[in-house]
């Protein structure tokens, strides 16, 4: 219970710090928003668009989805948001990295 009051604090801290808006595609809104969803949050109002980042990058090989490529992909994209605690993006990406 104490952690679902805790994110929305975490998310407005964080927003209040970043000066660009943030965009499709931006790997540290999907951490955030990943770690909401991790945590039990679910998807969160705003974070539509960066979850949907995440669960959109699927690896397929001749039409086949390969999940261990898939999983990889979604980690490397994570792990592009210099501020991410890659502790945090792993575990996020062991719950979901093969979630289809």
């Amino acid at each position: 219970m104490k952690a679902k009051k805790l994110f929305p604090a975490v998310a407005l801290a964080v927003t209040a710090l970043v000066s660009t808006p943030t965009f499709a595609g931006d790997p540290c809104a999907t951490v955030l928003c990943m770690f909401g969803k991790f945590k039990g949050a679910g998807v969160v109002e705003g974070c539509e668009g960066p979850v949907a980042d995440y669960f959109n990058i699927v690896k397929k090989k001749k039409g086949k989805i390969r999940l261990d490529k898939t999983a990889d992909a979604r980690q490397s994209f994570l792990d592009s948001c210099p501020a991410a605690d890659s502790d945090k993006t792993k575990e996020i990406n062991k719950k979901f990295g093969k979630v289809i």
